[in-house]
């Protein structure tokens, strides 16, 4: 009994050693911007630890919609330990983004069409906080996003106001329009960004989409169809390849 109690101390004291060496490796920073409205969005901006890079090629990560950006599993560890730095936010009524200028809470279910479509400008008035934040580094040069269906929609929206363009986009469960977010025509202005869509097995509501979607891309377009057969963020969760087809698609831009 005893040497099973102090297996289980030791194992223990492995895995607290081990998180505290990969904590070390990385910053975080908790970035909090202000919307055109005065709502409060938050994100938090994870990069490595490296004192002689202040240039970082960066990933904007983009929830679903009724999600958070806690839910993109080993995603964003994967992208971390290709030196990319990761800003994971949290969109408007979700996450901890679930207050207004009066500090009301909203959630998501409550919110309008009118707000949501509020959400490309608050993605890009969190680039520019982190801009703001870290004048000493660079991280918006070299860019990518990857959303899932809302957050897909809202990551092409701030793509198309950007004065520089992320190098590609992948999207999740993609939509053609949702809660009044309507995106073929800026992917139609997207002319060199290279888009991946993902998709289920059996989510032929979002394969449909990525068909249509398609033929308003003046870049390449390019389909892939995962083996889970659920929707979304859950894909992640159930196809454990799709965060090494992701990181490798955007490793292909940044390189």
């Amino acid at each position: 009994m005893k040497r099973v109690a102090l297996l289980i101390l030791t194992l223990f004291l492995l895995f607290i050693n081990c998180s505290a060496q990969a904590a070390q490796k990385y910053t975080k920073k908790a970035i909090k911007a202000v919307s055109t409205d005065g709502f409060n969005i938050n994100a938090t901006l994870t990069y490595p630890k490296i004192k002689t890079q202040k240039e970082f090629k960066t990933v904007v990560l983009l929830h679903s919609l009724g999600y958070n950006s806690t839910w993109w599993g080993d995603l964003p560890q994967r992208l971390l330990e290709h030196n990319y730095a990761v800003l994971s936010i949290d969109l408007r009524g979700h996450g901890t983004s679930v207050y207004d200028s009066a500090l009301e809470r909203t959630s998501w279910k409550d919110i309008t069409n009118k707000a949501y479509s509020k959400y490309p400008d608050d993605v890009l008035a969190v680039i520019n906080k982190v801009k703001e934040e870290n004048s000493k580094r660079i991280f918006f040069n070299n860019w990518a996003i990857v959303g899932s269906d809302i957050g897909a929609s809202a990551g092409i929206l701030a793509a198309d106001k950007s004065k520089v363009r992320p190098k590609t986009i992948v999207m999740l469960s993609p939509v053609t329009e949702t809660k009044g977010l309507y995106i073929p025509v800026s992917i139609a202005h997207l002319d060199n960004v290279d888009i991946l869509a993902i998709t289920g097995t059996d989510d032929t509501l979002s394969k449909d989409a990525a068909d249509y979607l398609s033929k308003f891309a003046q870049a390449h377009f390019a389909e892939y169809t995962s083996e889970s057969k659920t929707s979304g963020m859950l894909m992640i969760k159930n196809d454990e390849s799709l965060t090494k087809v992701i990181a490798e698609w955007i490793t292909a831009y940044f390189n």
